[in-house]
């Protein structure tokens, strides 16, 4: 792990669920570092996969593959357990359950090689057991890519996190994480 990169994500606060802070995020990762070309990938679990493609055709854009049987096969172990998940990587994206569309979404940014992946949550359409599953394979990623992750539910993260930022009007206010600190958020 590289020693000048703090392990865990940096964590954004939004004011709702089902607020989309894409432009938010974007913000704050160009004001990390201005000037500088950024890579990016967004995960949600409503809008960023082709809706009329399948779930495995989603994927098949980005990563390349022949066939699903192929995919499987060539997978990290950490990524084989979320895509057998997928019952049914045939049925079309429009159809699919919202955590299956998540899912695919967030298999997406972790395989491909992009620098920051931008994670848009809202718990409340996933269920515990898949946060739990997702929160794994968002902190096996963060030694090669840095981590944005917006939540309501801050708590949830913030075993995981090692920023907190929260945006007051156009102003970012971006606190690093530490013991004290969490035992204060976990108290209150």
């Amino acid at each position: 792990m590289n020693a000048s990169k703090p392990y865990g994500l940096y964590l954004f606060k939004k004011d709702f669920q089902d607020n989309k802070v894409l432009k938010e995020l974007l913000q704050f990762l160009r004001s990390t570092a201005p000037g500088k070309s950024h890579s990016f990938s967004y995960i949600e679990a409503e809008t960023s996969l082709h809706p009329h493609l399948s779930l495995s055709e989603n994927l098949q854009l980005e990563v390349g593959f022949r066939n699903w049987n192929e995919f499987q096969q060539g997978l990290k172990p950490e990524w084989a357990a979320l895509v057998n998940l997928l019952k049914e990587p045939s049925i079309k994206a429009y159809e699919a359950q919202v955590w299956e569309r998540f899912l695919v979404s967030l298999l997406k940014g972790l395989m491909i090689p992009s620098q920051n992946l931008l994670i848009d949550m809202n718990e409340e359409l996933l269920s515990p057991f898949l946060i739990q599953s997702f929160k794994k394979s968002v902190l096996a990623c963060t030694p090669e890519k840095t981590v944005f992750l917006a939540s309501a539910h801050s708590s949830l993260w913030l075993d995981c996190a090692h920023t907190l930022v929260d945006r007051k009007e156009y102003i970012f206010e971006v606190k690093t994480l530490d013991q004290a600190m969490l035992k204060k958020h976990w108290a209150a």
